[in-house]
């Protein structure tokens, strides 16, 4: 008879960009379930206006990379393989760091639940903080895909920058085929609950 206690398996996790794209997820829910409506509501007005101001950004950066070799330097320094990847880069970092300004210190106010019960408030706040979530993670794959707002092109075939994340995450591939479906609802619903809000008041 053997004695000791049996060795326990050892569970390997593999992390993968499902994975990571679902912890994203559920951390801007967990947020803006913390914040509220309204300032969810905030939130997404302010993607809105970071998504386009970053596009912007980035292709006006991009622009001046294609006409100049100052900035070569210092894409060397920054290890940026070429003008598109800086491009790209420019445009997530300046979307993300709007997006937090916008929230926290956006110079507008949101008030959009005066008189309605614990219980629609709750859901209300369930399906804007999955459609803040939704519209900030596919600003972001749009714009890792090489696609513009602005400048057009389509979400669905992705740049050399995302072709293995494509390859490899059935997520990435739905939100990508969705983009236009996450970025269009969360502006509807608002203003579907703005004119519905007015005329209950």
């Amino acid at each position: 008879m053997g004695g000791g206690f049996p060795h326990p398996k050892i569970m390997n996790v593999e992390l993968s960009w499902d994975l990571f794209v679902l912890v994203f997820f559920v951390v801007i829910v967990a947020y803006s379930f913390i914040i509220g409506t309204n300032n969810t509501l905030k939130v997404i007005l302010g993607t809105y206006v970071a998504a386009l101001s970053a596009d912007a950004l980035g292709n006006l950066i991009g622009k001046s990379l294609n006409d100049s070799e100052t900035f070569d330097p210092v894409l060397s320094f920054a290890q940026v393989g070429n003008d598109s990847e800086a491009v790209v880069f420019v445009k997530v970092i300046a979307f993300v760091l709007m997006v937090i300004l916008f929230a926290v210190r956006g110079a507008f106010e949101v008030d959009a639940l005066e008189d309605r019960s614990i219980a629609v408030r709750t859901i209300l706040n369930a399906l804007y903080a999955g459609m803040s979530a939704g519209l900030i993670i596919s600003v972001i794959l749009v714009f890792v895909s090489g696609v513009s707002f602005i400048g057009g092109g389509n979400a669905e075939t992705p740049g050399t920058a995302l072709w293995d994340l494509y390859n490899q995450s059935q997520l990435i591939r739905s939100i990508l085929s969705n983009a236009y479906l996450w970025f269009s609802v969360p502006a509807l619903a608002f203003l579907v609950h703005s004119i519905y809000g007015h005329h209950k008041s």
